[in-house]
C-alpha cells in the first residue's frame, strides 16, 4: 500500500500540492496587504497540474520498471497450494550454461 502511495499517488498529486502551498502563501500576503484573497483553485492552471502529475507518475513507474525487478533470464515459479497453504510465487536465478 505504501509503495503504491509513493509511486503513483504522491507523484500524481505533487504539482497540485506545491501549487496549493504557493497559493496559500500568496493568499496570506494579499490579506496582510489589505487585498482580497481568492480561493486557491480560482484560476488554477489545471491542465498544467494534471499533465505534470501524470508525467511525474509515469516517470516514477518507468524508473521502477527499468531499475527494479528481477533478472529477465530467471525462472518464475507461480503461486501454488501446498498442504492447504498458498505459497507465493518466486523467481530463481537461472543456472549458468554448461561450459562457461
Amino acid at each position: 500500500m505504501l509503495k503504491k502511495l509513493l509511486l503513483v499517488v504522491l507523484p500524481l498529486m505533487l504539482p497540485t500540492l506545491i501549487y496549493m502551498g504557493y497559493m496559500l502563501i500568496e493568499r496570506r500576503k494579499a490579506v496582510a496587504s489589505g487585498g482580497t484573497a481568492l480561493p486557491w483553485w480560482a484560476g488554477a492552471p489545471w491542465t498544467a497540474l494534471v499533465v505534470g502529475g501524470v508525467a511525474l507518475a509515469g516517470l516514477s513507474l518507468t524508473t521502477l520498471a527499468l531499475t527494479g525487478g528481477s533478472d529477465t533470464t530467471a525462472t518464475y515459479h507461480p503461486a501454488r497450494l501446498i498442504d492447504g497453504r498458498v505459497v507465493e510465487g518466486d523467481t530463481t536465478p537461472s543456472a549458468p550454461a554448461p561450459g562457461r
